[in-house]
């Protein structure tokens, strides 16, 4: 897994994108999506962002004071599954 922005986790916020290196970001959202995980998958209105980078878009995760920690770790989990794929 890639996460695409800062090295620093101190300088992310509870949106983050990244990739699952080998797998479609597409793929990945459909897959996660089925699991009731709703992310947002593609480039996310900044096309050029990403094509200059020459990644097909990312997967942004959303999370927020609404959101559990048992929330978050069902999705760590389902990325850590198609990442052993």
């Amino acid at each position: 897994v890639h996460i695409i922005g800062p090295e620093d986790a101190k300088l992310r916020s509870g949106i983050f994108n990244f990739v699952v290196k080998g797998l479609s970001v597409y793929d990945v959202g459909m897959i996660l999506e089925e699991k009731n995980i709703m992310l947002r998958a593609g480039m996310h209105c900044v096309h050029s962002w990403y094509l200059d980078r020459g990644l097909e878009g990312g997967i942004r995760a959303s999370f927020y004071l609404y959101n559990t920690e048992e929330e978050v770790k069902v999705m760590v989990d389902a990325v850590k599954e198609l990442v052993e794929m």
